[in-house]
């Protein structure tokens, strides 16, 4: 089997809804479903799903508000949608055992799902993110999604502004995340490609309330690798290493020189750190 450097886009109908996913790799390889963070997108794992197709069928999901996905009706992005969804997903595309990676708030639904259909998921990978959020780091995020401009000039503008935030990824992995999160605009200028229910929801505070994953946590019963960046201001190292002395067969390990976003600041040292898990 071959493996291709370049994925195809396919979508599907899962919980009512058309979500896009990008399929990577050959059939008869196992499946990895790889779901991204909030303000990601399917592209995010691009490093990461091109390492991995080499053993596995990988699926990179868009989940929905993001990327080519639908928008969700009457703005439902609560956790118990994003598993409604995923679990749609994988009724449509058989997928009775699978490896499971999660980033951010694609980590929670990931622990969620994990807990919810133990028998579904082969290994679970939890990427920079717990049941409790450090809250430094969610004030940054809630003040970045706040402060960022509706609309650019072009996307070099797009690419200035955001590269204030970034202090790792490398300017490839910046344009690459910023090309699939943005789109052009029917007046000329650049937008942002999801749905912006979500950012009035992280302004005024009225989205679906946090769902506790602590009690969670005991019904995860697959093999679990909890990956965290070593500078990151999001997943603490006490939450961490709680999560691992709670998930019966977990791990933890630290990607260096990778802030929250661990798997796009720094690719190489992520791959190389989750490849013996997986086997």
């Amino acid at each position: 089997m071959t493996t291709r450097v370049k994925p195809q886009d396919k979508k599907l109908t899962a919980n009512g809804l058309k979500l896009h996913y990008l399929d990577w790799g050959d059939v008869g390889r196992p499946p990895m479903v790889l779901l991204h963070g909030l303000r990601g997108h399917a592209h995010s794992w691009d490093d990461v799903s091109i390492a991995m197709s080499r053993s596995f069928h990988v699926l990179a999901l868009d989940q929905r508000g993001r990327g080519d996905s639908d928008w969700a009706p009457g703005g439902d992005y609560s956790t118990d949608a994003f598993v409604a969804d995923l679990a749609g997903f994988c009724e449509s595309l058989s997928l009775d055992s699978f490896v499971l990676g999660g980033h951010s708030m694609g980590g929670r639904n990931s622990m969620a799902f994990a807990s919810r259909y133990p028998e579904k998921v082969a290994k679970l990978i939890i990427v920079d993110i717990g049941p409790a959020i450090d809250p430094s780091g969610a004030e940054r995020i809630t003040r970045e999604i706040r402060g960022v401009p509706e609309e650019f000039d072009s996307f070099e503008a797009v690419v200035e502004q955001m590269s204030k935030q970034n202090r790792y990824a490398s300017t490839a992995v910046l344009r690459r995340r910023l090309q699939y999160a943005t789109r052009q605009l029917a007046n000329g200028k650049v937008g942002w490609r999801y749905d912006l229910a979500i950012r009035e929801q992280r302004r005024h505070g009225t989205g679906a309330p946090a769902v506790d994953l602590w009690p969670a946590l005991p019904q995860i019963a697959c093999p679990t690798l909890v990956v965290r960046g070593a500078n990151t201001d999001t997943l603490s190292s006490q939450v961490a290493r709680k999560m691992v002395e709670i998930i019966p067969n977990a791990q933890l390990v630290e990607v260096p020189r990778a802030g929250h976003m661990v798997f796009e600041d720094n690719p190489e040292d992520f791959i190389a750190a989750v490849k013996p898990f997986l086997g």
